[in-house]
């Protein structure tokens, strides 16, 4: 009895609960609720727009911060680069100053070889118109002693007559045996005179300068003749002169006088003939030929009785 009253008692207290909740609502009650509910909406969407507001805020903070930052790297990178340039600027400046240190030092260097060489020149012309001039006068203290002979010297050397002798490659007398490439023989058509390679060379009497040609035509086609026919009181005597070329004024067809130096002696020793193996050399030496009247190969006269001859009567 106790338990089925209990569970009487259970069932009847559900019930009226369930009949207290589905109980009618006044319209006042419904519109409280209403305005409640609406409330609550609106401060959530203004809470919502809040969160809006505050995250758009921060957004453009943040686009603040990055503008900001990019504008500082921006001006950091100008400045390393202006620092850059600044810096290649001054490495440039320093080696254009030192293109200019270069240049100056090859303008002064080529200024002095030039100013040397210009020296040299002047010197060595200087040396070659004493030279040219050395025995122009007759008998004066610039110029050769012609004294009474007839024949002026015609070398700068000893008394312009002195003659070249025997050396390395043979004798230098007129008429001395020469060996021709076939074993054969022939007679030296000339008297070697000593002389230096470079003096000056003596006309040894009034005469014209007739021709200048090649002796050669191998390796010595640098070395040259000319020929000298005797004019007025020498008229007659015919020279031939050898490693000898004009001096600087003179030219084939002039009139030349007794002591003019119209010529100048070449090197025969070096280039021409070298030195043998046992050092020997050939002298330096002038070949004079003497013709009666012109040149006629193999007529050639023997010069050494005009070295000293007095003028004749």
């Amino acid at each position: 009895m106790i338990r089925l009253k209990s569970l009487l008692l259970e069932q009847w207290g559900e019930k009226s609960s369930t009949a207290k909740d589905t109980r009618y609502k006044s319209d006042a009650e419904i519109e409280a609720e209403k305005q409640a509910k609406i409330q609550k909406e609106k401060e959530e969407l203004k809470k919502k727009e809040q969160e809006l507001k505050d995250i758009e805020a921060k957004r453009k903070k943040l686009e603040l911060e990055k503008e900001e930052a990019d504008r500082l790297e921006k001006e950091r990178l100008e400045k390393e680069i202006q620092k850059q340039r600044e810096k290649e600027d001054e490495i440039k400046r320093e080696r254009e100053n030192q293109r200019d240190i270069w240049r100056k030092e090859d303008e002064e260097k080529k200024k002095k070889e030039q100013e040397k060489k210009d020296k040299e020149k002047e010197l060595e012309d200087k040396k070659k118109e004493d030279k040219k001039n050395k025995g122009k006068k007759q008998g004066g203290k610039t110029g050769i002693k012609l004294g009474d002979n007839w024949f002026g010297p015609i070398s700068a050397t000893g008394n312009g007559y002195e003659p070249r002798g025997h050396d390395a490659f043979g004798h230098g007398h007129w008429h001395a045996s020469r060996k021709n490439s076939d074993g054969s023989t022939r007679p030296h058509r000339g008297l070697d005179i000593k002389s230096k390679a470079g003096d000056p060379v003596f006309s040894p009497m009034d005469c014209k300068i007739k021709r200048v040609y090649g002796i050669y035509p191998n390796k010595c086609y640098y070395l040259k003749g000319v020929t000298l026919e005797g004019t007025g009181e020498y008229s007659g005597y015919v020279f031939r002169l050898f490693y000898v070329k004009l001096a600087s004024g003179y030219k084939v067809g002039q009139q030349i006088k007794k002591g003019d130096a119209f010529a100048i002696m070449q090197d025969l020793e070096n280039r021409c003939y070298p030195p043998k193996k046992n050092g020997r050399r050939m002298t330096n030496h002038i070949h004079w030929e003497y013709y009666k009247n012109k040149y006629v190969k193999g007529k050639d006269r023997n010069p050494v009785p005009l070295i000293g001859m007095k003028k004749p009567d």
